[in-house]
């Protein structure tokens, strides 16, 4: 049976996820939690413990000052994604479904545990899955509870979250394929999904489309969306026309001629169609809007 160590004490992220996903390649992993240094040397793992990077000796701390790594983008690791560098690709099927989870996830934990802003944003304070995971430390008026029972709890929350992720990134590569070849037969202003795959990171990165129509197979409507700029933006390469902003049912039909027009969003990067034959309507009146 495998072993792992983690820091005592208050837990972070960084070492709650590294441990998950452990835990997911190991399930009986054994967790132990020291700053000892002759326990730390009996088990298989140390991770954001013990001072020494070195995946073969199963070292996986980031603290030392001598310790640099980086990614590409400059995100420097933690121990969550030192472990998913070495591990991740044990628990996905591609490249893609790799970085996936890299980017998704791990990422924006390592920026915050080195001390960096991972957002582009203005907004004071984003409540985001590293504030969720410290959520399980006592806080200051319950000193009294067992922190490594609740750090077992933390584990348990993100092994559960990451196997939904897992689910979803091993077919990032499959859909990536399904939209490519899509594109490669679109007019090259839209797409049409008549069964839906993920789309939005290859349309942005490998096409100027400017709206893709998919249906909702939950309503049987059809969906109209406006490409982003970039993925979790709401600024579109092409908006739909100011005229339909916020107009539903009726009044979106008089404007648009569309019979069965359902709605256009306030913002205008998206609206809906009962057919497949009213979205595409919608979507080419919108491309005729300077």
């Amino acid at each position: 049976m495998k072993s792992v160590a983690v820091h005592n004490g208050n837990f972070h992220a960084d070492d709650v996820l590294a441990v998950a996903i452990l835990r997911l390649l190991y399930p009986k992993i054994k967790i132990i939690r020291t700053r000892d240094p002759e326990k730390l040397k009996e088990v298989d793992f140390r991770v954001d413990v013990g001072g020494k990077y070195n995946p073969e000796t199963g070292d996986f701390d980031h603290h030392q000052s001598e310790f640099t790594e980086k990614r590409a983008n400059g995100i420097p690791y933690a121990s969550a994604g030192l472990i998913w560098r070495y591990f991740g690709m044990k628990l996905v099927n591609s490249k893609e479904g790799f970085e996936y989870i890299d980017e998704k996830i791990i990422q924006l934990i390592d920026a915050e545990d080195n001390g960096i802003k991972p957002y582009s944003t203005e907004i004071v304070y984003v409540y985001d899955l590293r504030n969720i995971l410290d959520s399980f430390n006592p806080n200051w008026q319950r000193k009294d509870l067992d922190k490594d029972k609740l750090f077992e709890e933390a584990v348990l929350f993100a092994t559960n979250l990451l196997k939904r992720e897992l689910d979803l990134a091993k077919g990032i590569a499959k859909a990536d394929k399904i939209i490519r070849e899509i594109i490669s037969k679109s007019n090259g202003d839209y797409i049409v999904l008549d069964s839906f795959a993920p789309w939005k990171k290859t349309v942005i990165e490998k096409s100027d489309l400017k709206f893709v129509i998919s249906e909702n197979e939950s309503n049987n409507q059809w969906h109209l969306h406006a490409v982003p700029m970039k993925e979790n933006s709401f600024d579109s390469r092409k908006n739909f026309p100011k005229k339909w902003a916020g107009l539903r049912g009726e009044e979106l039909i008089k404007v648009t001629g569309v019979k069965d027009a359902i709605f256009c969003h306030k913002n205008l990067f998206a609206a809906g169609a009962n057919s497949k034959e009213g979205a595409i309507k919608l979507v080419e009146l919108a491309l005729k809007e300077k």
